[in-house]
């Protein structure tokens, strides 16, 4: 499995002037040191809204049907310690069914999913919370992990190959085959909202982010004495993560289920050797970087109430790793007939703007002053991804009988997807 590439890089550099002791007062401002670049124009970045609105007019024109994507699928039995398939015994055809995706995905947030002979039953949460669905996000996200070279899905901006352009722009790219497709769009909103989040800035605009009712960046959590450096260069990377998220297996029940939260933001420090970044797999619990994804993460819902998108990210995490988590189980996909004709690909990002902010601490005394400057880097570099899971081995059997049993009495939390 090929491991995505994210890395996020904070530079801060400290200038001193002269200072005699006497009566004090401080003042802090920060504004930015530079003007993003347009890639809007070039039509190498989009807007999220433009976007979704060029990808509803090409579905609209394409007229999605029911079996965009068809499969045969091999679901295994449990022999002791392993899972033994029978190649022809247990190869099954299946197709899924998009108003059935569309209807269950309306009904709520996915917490479980089982098999039933040889059907898959999806198993929702009541949620009352809107955000963009479309129901062809699940084959995406099928398809990256069962039937890419990556065997999941994942998105980064990574610095550009040429040096002198990492403080100008971050090159996106996408894996598990999600480029031009709304997964992929969300993967990229999503990891370019918590980077200015972070840096307190909009990267495209320049503009500050002063319109929440309560927030912090990072520079809120950057303690006062981390400045006690003649120079300072400080390198480290935060992501999306489903490494986190603990689903329950049932290999016996062909059952997986969610426990706890389906999405983690990670961090850790890099190095720079041998002109390279590389990781130090610290994740440097005293750092402000640390202490922001830690707020980030358990506020990620008030967040997503200003930027819908991270609702997305969230409800999409939960898909990928059931279906990641299902294989476990001894189900797997096998030939799956993507209709890429009738898919309604638009281009998404391959370029983001990067912008230095700059927060200034002055020190006044009675004759002098002392002025301190820290200024903040923000090369927006990071990632999404949904490349593994933490497996916990349970019985299900419980949780899928009594859902099959809501099925049949009509329950609208629990949906058949696929014939």
């Amino acid at each position: 499995m090929n491991k995505f590439r994210l890395f996020s890089l904070i530079i801060i550099g400290i200038l001193f002037l002269s200072f005699s002791f006497a009566s004090y007062s401080m003042d802090t401002k920060m504004y930015l040191e530079n003007k993003p670049l347009d890639f809007i124009s070039t039509r190498e970045d989009f807007y999220y809204d433009k976007w979704i609105s060029m990808y509803m007019g090409k579905r609209n024109i394409l007229k999605i049907d029911d079996s965009l994507m068809e499969s045969e699928v091999i679901i295994g039995n449990k022999k002791e310690d392993y899972i033994e398939y029978n190649p022809l015994a247990d190869l099954k055809k299946l197709s899924f069914n998009l108003n059935k995706i569309n209807q269950i995905r309306e009904s709520g947030n996915i917490v479980g999913m089982f098999l039933e002979n040889g059907k898959i039953f999806v198993v929702v949460e009541r949620s009352e919370v809107n955000f963009i669905k479309f129901p062809e996000d699940i084959l995406v996200i099928i398809r990256g992990i069962y039937d890419s070279e990556d065997y999941c899905i994942w998105q980064t901006i990574d610095p550009p190959s040429n040096r002198a352009d990492w403080e100008r722009y971050g090159m996106v790219y996408y894996g598990g085959n999600v480029e031009n497709t709304h997964v992929g769009m969300v993967m990229f909103e999503s990891d370019r909202i918590m980077k200015c989040l972070a840096s307190g800035y909009d990267n495209r605009t320049g503009g500050k982010i002063d319109y929440l009712k309560a927030y912090n960046t990072e520079w809120d959590f950057m303690r006062l004495e981390e400045s006690n450096f003649e120079e300072l260069e400080e390198w480290h990377r935060y992501w999306f993560t489903t490494k986190d998220t603990i689903v329950q297996y049932d290999p016996i029940g062909k059952a997986v289920k969610l426990e706890g939260k389906p999405l983690s933001i990670k961090t850790e420090r890099m190095e720079m050797i041998g002109g390279k970044l590389e990781s130090t797999f610290d994740p440097d619990y005293d750092s402000s970087s640390y202490k922001w994804t830690r707020h980030f993460e358990t506020n990620l819902d008030y967040y997503a109430s200003y930027f819908p998108v991270l609702y997305e990210i969230q409800e999409l995490s939960r898909w990928t790793a059931l279906f990641t988590a299902i294989y476990e189980t001894g189900f797997t996909f096998k030939e799956i007939a993507f209709k890429d004709k009738q898919f309604p690909y638009v281009l998404t990002p391959i370029k983001t703007p990067v912008i230095s902010v700059v927060k200034e601490f002055t020190e006044r005394y009675e004759k002098e002053s002392y002025v301190e400057t820290l200024t903040r880097q923000t090369i927006l570099t990071g990632g999404v991804g949904f490349e593994e899971v933490t497996l916990k081995k349970a019985d299900l059997s419980g949780f899928k009988n009594e859902w099959l049993k809501k099925y049949n009495e009509g329950s609208a939390l629990i949906v058949c997807i696929s014939e």
